[in-house]
């Protein structure tokens, strides 16, 4: 399809008629859709002469190619329900409608545009994905508005509908999904932050060490014995070259020499290392989950990698920013209570009740059985024996209000309903609260069946005292959609009895209130408010239902201004929400729902684990504050002896500006009355704070004051939040402490600004879609996994990637230090010591596995000890395994080990290594020596750093096939990773000593067949490698036991000692039990 988009500079766009179709295009954009030629004669679809020509939508098809303003569908009265899962993650189906005015009424078959003409005018390509503002002129100059409801966007796919025709606005990059789709945000870890500056040092002490290297070859030269050597600048008579002129040459030379000090393969080693890493978190079964989705089909999710990088991070973390819904709750909302006209029906109560009545000593109430008879509707979990018999009696006097109540939920929804397998009538909706209403509606006889020709929304209605049903149509004049500014929808329709306008509207309570016609003093509202302290207590979602008669005239009058607004290319959204605010005025309070979202199982004890590894959990919840505590509490997120210290703007404790925001003078004096109060207070602490508070400390500049108080606490819960405040709190926080790590889980799209603002995101995977989880590090399936990633492969993985960036300094250091202590030999004129072939398969060869296997595999504790011992986690949170002293540390124990291996190989051949015939070898083979030694050490370095010590026949992988099961089985064991870089450098020797005369090898490789054909027979060889196998031996029991013995031991050790310790005792006193019971 062309580009269609206007000029730069211009406001909109114009489309006359429709866009001519090219061959190529559709080829190349529409795949395997069908598309019709939109030119002003129709070429007919000789393949499927059946089809209407337009875009066919088969269920399994790769999705609409281009942004399309619908014209017509196969739906007499032009829907199109599709999914969106390709834009936002979301399975529920949607509907899009064709204009009215731009349908083909009467048009020809023959003539796919005759029908239609006019022209469409519309903003520029842009990236707001739920946004549209365009306008169709008809050919009689009258003017329609086109909004997000009118398009189908690139990705989106046709569910129950046939074919679509439309024209085409946006194609290629200027679709909006291709414009939504940024470079995710650049994440690094900081322990790969501080090996790029680790590897900095490392060319610090490469040019020291060419400098020593210049500067001893200059002192050399300098001497009168060496200028008075004349053999070593090329005959009798020749004049020494200038001092200065070879130091400064030599200096390059050696900087090209010891170019292995910095670890080149560090980079490769480490991605290999977090790629496996990445598979051991894939297939650890702990961590795999199953949900049902909307249509009852049962979905695997494991835990998924997206970004390996980070895998050490997840050692590291302070904060954790969590969301509320579908988080620390299941996200699957059951209708449980209500209350109607000052009466609240729904007996019994929640988890979070409980918790609540616990705490503060009352009595638990008794819930009756299920009245015989109640269907079972699922989402609801309402028990009521007396409002049942209101329902089956239409003479009761509060009958009536009820029915308001239920028709308001039955009829104010977007909510589309869908057959599953099974033949059962399902709700897809956008949220689950909204599916859960119209299930609570469809209980008590308000059955929505769908939607019929001219928008009617047809109920399946119960007859008196529930016997017999009847379908009945509501005509259904306007909708005005909910969204998180609003935080309300309403629904215009016209009563097909008396023929009155009505408007029900249902939203928040703190948006509801303002819009009540209803007095404030009123006992029905004060009964209201009753039942809604109640409903939080026992942390339910609530809503508060109302409706308002509309008088005609206003109502025509309003239309056509909500036309005009529809209409405007400039500030759209903006114009229609002021005149929807027009409509939702004096309304009538009917009563309030009360939907409960269960917690997740293991929440309560994952927090109480992250609090003793001191990690600080942070709450972020759109409820209001008494629910976001109560939720707290039941979460084992705030305990009861903790000291609850508030910053909330509805407390009334402080000043508010016009806005409802807390003044500076304030927020300045609550913040410094908080902060007296957590620093006198014994017990621990914890912080609640609102969206008011919240705005005024970031409009007046006291995040560092709020983060202050925050280290003091243990949890932190802010309630009423919008996204943007989400993301806002996380930034705040990174900024006040640029040393901590971050983490933020979530579940929904609003909960991406957040993820992608941490330093390592969680995605959920639950009901609202994979936005979160398309846009995080990281992906599970429940909150409780987060306490093994973290607690036990997050540390694990931190001390392996510390261990493993040291060690591949350390390793090089031994290595190439030898080659310094050379110069002292040879006047540090830069003559190497190596063969070049085993200079290069050091790296890349001998210790290059073992390394990458002890950064996947090795453990310091099993996962019982990590996760019955949290406070190890302090190890990453402290930096302890890698930081700039302890790199220093090992650097200098890798030139002790590197002289070790240099003169021992040196002091054992000191008169020289000889073959058969007496001959003394050149230095090379002295280099291989040098290069057995240097192997054997850098191996037994790793080994003393192995904790993970097995046989392999005991240990059994988490999944993955049997290969992977064989492979880990043989290189699980500690002992034998090491084995191999010494196997492997005997096995090489002895591959080009056999073959290296048969295959006529040259060069360095018939060197070494050499050297090893005379190495083998030397028993000077087998004495330097038996006395490296000792100093790897006292090495290993100084670095392990020492610290033990005389020093700190490390907190795995001490977690180990204990854990032997309380195994001792248990088993002490059940063994002094088994005496006392044979004496008896």
């Amino acid at each position: 399809m062309t580009p269609t988009s206007g000029a730069g500079g211009s406001e909109e766009s114009r489309f006359s008629g429709g866009l001519p179709v090219t061959e190529t295009d559709s080829v190349r954009n529409l795949r395997t859709v069908i598309v019709g030629n939109c030119t002003q004669t129709l070429d007919s679809l000789s393949s499927e002469p059946k089809r209407a020509p337009g875009l066919h939508g088969p269920s399994t098809g790769p999705g609409i190619p281009a942004d399309v303003v619908l014209l017509e569908t196969s739906h007499p009265e032009g829907q199109a329900q599709i999914m969106t899962a390709n834009l936002d993650g979301e399975t529920n189906l949607k509907t899009m409608q064709a204009n009215s005015d731009m349908m083909g009424k009467g048009r020809k078959e023959d003539d796919f545009l005759g029908g239609y003409g006019g022209e469409i005018m519309c903003e520029l390509p842009n990236n707001r994905i739920l946004n549209f503002e365009g306008t169709y002129t008809r050919p009689d100059g009258g003017k329609v508005s086109l909004g997000p409801k009118n398009v189908l966007l690139r990705g989106v796919t046709l569910r129950q509908t046939d074919w679509v025709r439309g024209v085409v606005v946006y194609t290629g990059k200027e679709t909006k999904i291709q414009m939504n789709g940024a470079e995710p945000p650049s994440k690094t870890s900081s322990v790969m932050r501080l090996a790029n500056t680790l590897t900095f040092w490392m060319f610090a002490v490469d040019i020291t060490l060419s400098m020593c290297a210049g500067i001893t070859c200059s002192s050399f030269l300098s001497q009168s014995w060496v200028q008075g050597s004349w053999y070593l600048w090329g005959g009798e008579g020749a004049s020494p070259p200038d001092p200065g002129e070879v130091g400064f040459l030599t200096f390059w030379t050696h900087i090209l020499i010891f170019t292995n000090l910095i670890p080149i393969s560090l980079l490769v080693t480490i991605d290999m290392v977090k790629l496996g890493q990445a598979k051991m978190l894939t297939y650890d079964l702990d961590m795999y989950h199953e949900i049902k989705d909307h249509s009852g089909d049962v979905q695997e999710i494991p835990m998924s990698v997206l970004r390996s990088d980070l895998n050490e991070e997840l050692g590291q973390v302070k904060h954790i920013f969590s969301d509320k819904t579908g988080t620390l709750t299941c996200n699957m909302m059951d209708f449980r209570k209500c209350s109607i006209n000052g009466h609240s029906y729904g007996l019994g109560t929640t988890a979070i009740g409980l918790s609540f009545l616990r705490r503060n000593n009352m009595d638990v109430p008794v819930v009756p059985p299920k009245p015989e008879g109640e269907p079972d509707t699922p989402h609801v979990n309402f028990i009521d024996p007396t409002f049942s018999e209101i329902m089956k009696n239409p003479n009761h006097p509060e009958y009536q209000n009820a029915r308001d109540f239920f028709l308001c939920l039955a009829l104010n929804h977007d909510v589309l309903p869908e057959t599953n397998k099974s033949g059962e009538v399902i709700y897809s909706a956008s949220s689950p609260d909204e599916s859960a209403l119209v299930y609570a509606a469809k209980h008590f006889g308000f059955f929505f069946k769908g939607t019929e020709a001219g928008g009617k929304k047809v109920l399946e209605m119960r007859g008196p005292g529930g016997k017999g049903t009847k379908d009945v149509s509501y005509e259904v004049l306007e909708f005005l959609e909910f969204n998180s500014d609003r935080k309300r929808s309403s629904v215009v329709y016209k009563d097909v009895g008396s023929g009155k306008i009505v408007l029900f509207c249902k939203g928040a309570d703190n948006v509801m209130k303002k819009r009540l016609k209803t007095p404030a003093s009123s006992k029905l509202m004060s009964d209201t408010e009753k039942h809604l302290n109640q409903y939080v207590d026992d942390g339910l979602r609530t809503l508060i239902v109302a409706k308002t008669t509309v008088d005609p005239k206003f109502y025509a009058a309003w239309k056509e201004r909500f036309a005009e607004a529809e209409n405007s290319l400039q500030d759209r959204d903006e114009k229609r929400m002021a005149v929807m605010n027009e409509i939702e005025v004096n309304m009538d309070l009917i009563g309030v729902t009360a939907i409960e979202d269960k917690l997740q199982d293991g929440v309560d004890d994952a927090l109480v684990k992250f609090r003793g590894a001191n990690i600080k959990v942070w709450m972020l919840t759109g409820d209001k504050v008494d629910t976001a505590i109560n939720i707290g509490y039941s979460c084992s997120l705030l305990e009861s002896g903790m000291t609850v210290l508030r910053a909330c703007g509805e407390d009334n404790d402080m000043a508010l500006d016009h806005d409802k925001v807390p003044t500076e003078d304030a927020i300045t004096g609550k913040l410094e009355k908080i902060e007296e109060l957590a620093i006198a207070s014994t017990e621990e602490c914890a912080l609640v704070v609102d969206t008011a508070a919240l705005s005024a400390i970031m409009q007046y500049g006291k995040e560092i004051e709020l983060n202050e108080i925050c280290a003091r606490c243990k949890s932190v819960i802010c309630a009423r939040v919008t996204p943007r405040q989400k993301a806002s709190i996380v930034d705040m926080v990174r900024r006040a402490d640029p040393g901590v790590v971050t983490l933020s889980i979530g579940d929904g799209a609003n909960d991406v600004p957040m993820i992608q603002t941490a330093h390592i995101g969680i995605g959920i995977h639950g009901l609202e879609g994979k936005q979160a989880v398309n846009n995080s590090d990281y992906a599970i399936g429940q909150f409780r996994f987060l306490k093994k990633l973290l607690l036990v492969h997050g540390r694990w993985n931190y001390r392996r990637t510390c261990k493993v960036c040291l060690y591949m300094f350390y390793k090089n250091i031994v290595y190439v230090f030898p080659q310094f202590l050379f110069g002292m030999y040879c006047m540090a004129s830069g003559q190497p010591i190596y063969n070049d072939s085993i200079y290069q398969a050091y790296n890349t060869c001998y210790t290059a596995t073992p390394i990458v296997i002890y950064g996947i595999l090795d453990r310091d504790c099993n996962p019982d000890r990590a996760l019955a011992n949290p406070w190890l986690y302090a190890d990453g949170q402290q930096n302890t395994f890698m930081s700039t002293a302890i790199f220093f540390k090992w650097i200098v124990e890798g030139m002790t080990h590197a002289m070790f291996v240099f003169f021992v190989s040196v002091g054992v051949h000191n008169m020289g290594i000889f073959d058969a015939q007496g001959k003394s070898l050149d230095l090379f083979t002295i280099g291989t020596v040098v290069n057995l030694l240097a192997v054997v050490v850098a191996s037994g370095r790793l080994y003393t750093e192995t904790r993970y010590f097995n046989y392999p026949t005991c240990y059994k992988p988490q999944g993955g096939g049997k290969f992977l099961e064989g492979l880990v089985a043989v290189t699980g064991s500690g002992w034998s990773w090491q084995m191999i870089s010494f196997l492997f450098w005997w096995w090489s020797f002895w591959l080009f000593s056999k073959y290296g005369a048969e295959y006529k090898m040259h060069g360095y490789f018939k060197e070494l067949g050499g050297s090893w054909q005379i190495l083998v027979h030397d028993v000077g060889l087998y004495l330097c490698m038996f006395l490296a196998i000792a100093f790897v031996a006292v090495m290993s029991m100084t670095l392990q036991l020492g610290p033990d013995q005389f020093g700190t031991p490390d907190r795995a050790t001490i977690a180990a000692e204990k854990e032997a310790i309380d195994k001792e005792k248990k088993a002490h006193v059940e063994g002094e039990v088994v005496k006392v019971d044979n004496r008896v």
